[in-house]
This record gives C-alpha cells, structure tokens and sequence, in this order.
C-alpha cells in the first residue's frame, strides 16, 4: 500500500476529506457528531505482541506489512511433507493432488517440506520475523497425486499415508517413501536441520496442531469419519506436542485451532463432552495443565482459536453478499464480541452465547483458572468486507482488540482476492506512512465518549511519550466525527499528522495536520464511516523517571536515584528526569514516583453494563457476567438505609440461586443520595437480577424505622471489570 502525498495543514481544529459509501454523498461538516477521547499517559499500560499483525500464507506479502504468517488450512490437515502431496477434503472432491506446490519451481516441488521451506524463504524476503507451520495429527495424509478419493478408497488404504507422531528410530534427511507411515518428529527434525531451529531468522518458531479438528468428519470424512472426542484432543494434543517439543524445545506449539465459537463451547457436540466444565476450551487447558505436570514442561504455549464473525446485518457480514448499508453498519460493530462485555450482536451467538462473551476475555478468564502463562492465538479470523471500507474499520478495531486483550498472535485469513481494504488496516498499524512508521508497543489508557460509534486505541514506544500513535475510527455511516483529543502526560504535545482510510479509496492518504495544539487538545473532523491514525508528536519531552537518561524508565533508574540518595560516591543522575514531582528537589518522594511507575499494570477499563428494570427496584443484567465484578450505584434519599442482595440462573441446570450467600448487606445513601457497592458475581452465573430488599428511614419521634417506597430507588449506574 502506498500513502498518498496530500496534505492539508490546519489549524488546531483538522478538517478531513468526507467518505463515500456506495452512492451516499459527501458530508458536510453540519451532518456531525461529537465524541470525546482521552489518551491517559499516566494510567495503566501493556506491552503489544509484535505478533498480531499477521496474515495466512496467501500470497499478498508483497502488498502489504506485517510481522507474522501461518501457513495452515484444510490441506494441511492431509499434508505429506516426504512427497508435498496433500488433500483438499470437502473443499473439493477429497482431492489428493500436487495443489500446495503450484508455482513452485520443479526441484523446490520435489524437495521434502516444500512448503516450509518456501514458508521460510518468503518471510525472509519479506522481513518477517514469526512464522508456523502445520504439524497433521488427523491419522492419515496423501500417498499420491492421483486426484479424488473415490468411495471404498478411505483410510487406511493405498491412497493415504498414517501418520505417526513419533519415529523411534534414527531420524534421515531422505525420508522414506516406501513404507506406510509419514512421522512428525522426523519432519521437524528436518526442517530444523534444513532451516535452523525456531531461535534462528531462518527457522520455523512455532507449530499448529493441525486444523480445526473438530470438523474432521465433515471435512475429512475420507481419512476421520467419525466425531472428534473431548478425549482424542487432549491425547493427540500430548503425543505430538510432546514430539515437536523433543526436537525443537525452543518452537512454540499452538494447540487446537478451534474452527469457532461452537468448537469452543463443546467440540461440535463432541460425544464425550464433559459438563463439569463450562465450555471446551475450560477442560482442554486443565487437562493440558495436567499433561504438562505428568510431562515435566509446558507441552502447548497457546490456545489457538479462529473467528469468523456470525453478526447479520440484511445476511452475515462475512458473506460476499454483505454489500447493503445495513451489513456494513453490523460489521463495524461486529468486533465488539470479541471484547465489549454487554455487547449483544444480532447472531444466534449473541441469542444463545452471552454466556461466554466477549470471547477475549472470557478466554483469557479460562486460562488464568486452568492453565496461567498460557497465550492466546487467532490464527484465522475475519469480519469480512475486505473490499469496502467497513472492512478496514472492523480489521482495524480487531488489532486494537487484539492489541487490548493480551493476544499473543493473530493472522488474517482472506476470503477472496478482493482484500485491499483489510490490507490497509494492517498497514495502518505497521506502515501507515509508506516509510515503515507504526503503531507503537506499548497500549496506554484510551477511551471514547460513545464506544457505539467511535473506538480508539493509543500506543507509544516503551517508555517514550514524545510520539503517541492513536487508532481511530467512525462507524457512523452518514456522519462525520467531531473528536475532541486530550492527552494527559508528562510531555506537552504541539502537532499531529492524520492518515487514514475512507471509503474513496483503499489505500492509507494524509488527510491532514495539526501544528498548534494547545493545553494537550485538539479536534479533528473524522469523516463518516472511515478509520485514521493519528500521529501526535511532543516539540520537546522529557522522559519523567528516566535517571540514568539511557532512554527507558526501568529497574536502573530506581537503583541508581536510591544510590543518589544515601550518596553513594561516583553516582550521578539527571536532576530533570528525577524530579518526579517537579518542586525543583531530589528527594525520597521522587524515588517512590519512580517505583510507581514502574509497578503500573494494566487495569483493564470499567465497562458499562446493560440492565433492564424488570420489578420495582429489581434490575436484570445480561448473560455474561460469570466470574466478574460487578459496581452499581444507586440513587435515593441521602441518609436512608438500604438493603440489598442479589440472585442469579445457573444455564447448566437452569437452577436459580437466591439466599443468605447471596446477601449484599445494608448501606446508608450519603449526602448526594447515592450508595455504591461491588460484589463478584459467581463463575457459574449466566443471567443475574440485583434488587433492594429493604428501603427505609430512621423516624426520631417514633424511635423506629419506617420502610420507604422502593419504587423512588433508581439504579445509575451498573460496572463490570
């Protein structure tokens, strides 16, 4: 993708070029909304995996940046790297056939492992620093070329090669195409001496457990005609992650690639489901915990998962028909699933899934009660749109999603060929200018006024505030986007750079700047239905805890300003940087500041939670709660008590709680009338229903208490974190 060289310089209010969808006109600057967005410097950060900006192996490496590449797929499932032959499953005719190699020059073709090699090579070409590869563990790969597997031709035949996770035996170069068994070990082991292991530029860093296994018998009912178990993935996942790891302890194994939502909740209906636990993805990381305890070391590194969004607009947003207004007003909404707790799409998982929604989070909540330390892949995914600007947006909301919710790696499966505004989104990320400027590292505190139409996600580089990058996006279809942004920091901030992606047009354009900011605030005009970055630049900054100025704020710093301070000789730090608090002296509370911040953590943001008033004084929050705390605030006259408690559904059982363990306590409103109380809502709770049990005042002349009408209570506010 290359950046436009337009260029409108502005004053401290930026006026961008308007977005065109289909024939909508363009907007003026009275059809706008106003949205505010505060970037918090001070507040919580994270570190960003390099690894999400990341595409499936699809020959558009030339087109577009990114830091990552999976080569998986059905195919891979049927993949023999002795021969390169594969088999295409149901995508076409159970087709055993040379069609991963086509391209490839004739004595590459022939080379064992071809495809990782090839995989390898491109990367390099390319500066691409993560790759992986699949390892199968169906049973069963090509033995020939010889096109469909015709009825009777089904493993185990002369058609199909078994697989085998182990050789047991000495391991060769020139694998033998004469016996009835492809191993993995070996294929490791060969690519690791052909290319370098996973610590090497050149070598393979991490392997798939195969593809989607629980649509083996459908798609590859050929060589696994009958249902995957519960059981069999863990077994498998063991045996051959066991294997990799014997040969290459360095590469990182990514377990499962759970083909969606379905696949997490219960394996497709795996016959052996086991309902002790609250959905697929919580059993496979306990048992895999276990497996490592039995193992002596961690046999998975990730949880791999892929997403294709099921959000409907006038038909599903990942259909090459979701072309209306309304499909594309649901597609930049859709990924909110994947991390806005409340959110509810217009799916079959948003009518029978709030269970575990949002998706990230409810991963990652399974992860830190099962197996903690373990990441989280997405290794295909996609909100379609590919060629229509709300492609771009939702693309773009997904990395900052991604970016927010500790995913460690995440690739981009394409749908078509007609993808150049996905593209774009990836590249307004990792090359938004054409000369390699991106997104920084590091995830700093963000919110919008209305999450509905506007999202935003900033970054800086480590510890250096001099530069914010800031994501941004418009969902509105018709309307521009007046956003007020508001940087609280150390540095003061004088000019930015827009760039962005509209409808007009695919590729990433400067659509303005920004050279008198003021007080750390300006305004700029997003256009309607679009997605810029916003580049903030600081004139002069001074990095604040930053002692020994080696450009970082980190354990040093502290050592060497307590070093300062009990004047230990030959120490000497920077007065600007260690004057935390800015009185113009060095002293022990500057050197708790420093420690401050180094011990930030990432915070994740309150989220607002729906409710419903579904009695007098009893509110009804959504599903999805389970394991969550809860924050309400309620209004009503200052120095009245109030009783409260609350009571919740349990889905497996359709059994309803309500008792003494379920009591929140009593309160008394303060002088503005309110009174604010939290509780964690049981792991088990699907629905949940918050009521007052008692409202009252304290009557002086009666000497007693006299029960109000709970009808003047009103619930502000309800929070989950």
């Amino acid at each position: 993708m290359k950046t436009s060289k337009l260029l409108a310089v502005v004053s401290a209010a930026v006026v961008l070029c308007a977005a065109t969808v289909g024939a909508m006109p363009r907007v003026s600057a009275a059809d706008s909304y106003a949205v505010d967005v505060t970037v918090d410097l001070g507040g919580s950060r994270k570190a960003i995996s390099p690894y999400i900006y990341g595409i499936n192996d699809a020959g558009v490496l030339d087109n577009v940046t990114v830091t990552a590449v999976r080569q998986g797929g059905n195919r891979y499932s049927g993949y023999n790297w002795e021969n390169n032959f594969s088999n295409a499953g149901s995508d076409w005719k159970h087709s055993s056939d040379t069609y991963l190699t086509n391209g490839y020059s004739a004595d590459l073709a022939k080379t064992p492992g071809a495809c990782a090699i090839h995989l390898s090579d491109d990367c390099a070409k390319h500066g691409i620093t993560y790759k992986t590869t699949t390892i199968p563990m169906c049973g069963y790969v090509s033995a020939d070329d010889a096109g469909a597997i015709a009825d009777g031709e089904e493993a185990p035949s002369a058609r199909w090669k078994q697989v085998k996770a182990t050789k047991g035996s000495a391991f060769s170069m020139t694998p033998d195409l004469t016996d009835d068994y492809v191993y993995m070990d070996e294929y490791v082991n060969y690519l690791v001496q052909t290319l370098g292991d996973a610590s090497t530029d050149t070598g393979i860093n991490g392997y798939n457990l195969d593809n989607e296994p629980s649509l083996w018998s459908s798609t590859h009912a050929k060589m696994h005609p009958n249902k995957t178990t519960y059981k069999e993935m863990v077994e498998k996942s063991t045996e051959y992650a066991s294997a990799i790891k014997a040969v290459d302890p360095k590469a990182e194994v990514l377990g499962l690639a759970l083909f969606g939502f379905y696949a997490y909740t219960e394996l497709n209906d795996a016959p052996d489901k086991d309902s002790s636990y609250n959905w697929f993805i919580a059993y496979y990381l306990d048992q895999m915990k276990k497996a490592e305890q039995t193992a002596g070391k961690r046999l998975i590194d990730a949880i791999d998962v892929h997403y294709y969004s099921e959000a409907k607009g006038d038909t599903r947003v990942t259909e090459a028909t979701a072309t209306s207004d309304k499909d594309a007003a649901a597609r930049v909404q859709a990924p909110r699933s994947l991390y806005e707790a409340g959110y509810v799409e217009n799916s079959w998982i948003g009518e029978w899934g709030t269970a575990h929604l949002p998706i990230l989070p409810s991963i990652q909540a399974s992860i830190d009660k099962y197996y903690p330390g373990t990441k989280i892949a997405m290794t295909e995914y996609n909100f379609g749109g590919g060629d229509h600007v709300s492609g771009a947006i939702a693309e773009a909301d997904a990395l900052g999603a991604f970016a927010s919710n500790d995913v460690y790696l995440a690739t981009l499966w394409p749908l078509s060929s007609a993808i150049d505004y996905q593209l774009s989104a990836i590249d307004l990320y990792t090359n938004y200018d054409g000369k390699g400027s991106s997104f920084g590292d590091t995830l700093v505190k963000t919110k919008t006024s209305d999450v509905e139409k506007a999202t935003a996600y900033a970054a800086i580089n480590g510890s250096d505030e001099s530069k914010v990058t800031l994501v941004l996006t418009n969902k509105d279809l018709t309307n521009a986007q007046n956003a007020t942004i508001s940087l609280k920091g150390d540095a003061n901030y004088s000019s930015a750079a827009v760039y962005g992606i509209t409808g007009l047009k695919s590729d990433i354009q400067l659509l303005g700047a920004v050279n008198d900011i003021a007080d750390n605030t300006f305004t700029v005009e997003v256009p309607a239905l679009s997605v810029v970055q916003i580049e903030i630049s600081s004139g002069a900054f001074t990095l604040k805890g930053d002692v020994n100025t080696d450009g970082k704020v980190d354990d040093l710093d502290a050592v060497a300003l307590q070093k300062y301070l009990v004047k230990t000789p030959g120490v000497t730090i920077s007065n600007e940087h260690a004057d935390m608090d800015g009185n113009g002296i060095i002293d022990i509370f500057d050197l708790a500041q420093v420690k401050a911040k180094l011990d930030v953590d990432y915070v994740p943001e309150e989220t607002e939670w729906k409710f419903t008033e579904i009695n007098t004084a009893t509110w009804k929050a959504a599903d999805g709660l389970g394991g969550k705390t809860l924050t309400c605030t309620i209004k009503g006259k200052p120095g009245n008590a109030l009783s409260m408690g609350y009571g919740y559904w349990v889905n497996a059982t359709e059994e309803w709680i309500q008792g003494d363990d379920t009591s929140l306590g009593n309160y008394t409103f303060n002088s503005d009338g309110l009174v604010t109380f939290s509780f964690e809502v049981p792991e088990d709770a699907t629905s949940l229903q918050v009521q007052a049990y008692y409202y009252a005042y304290w009557d002086s002349a009666k000497s007693e208490s006299v029960e109000e009408d709970l009808a003047d209570l009103e619930l502000v506010s309800m929070t989950m974190h």
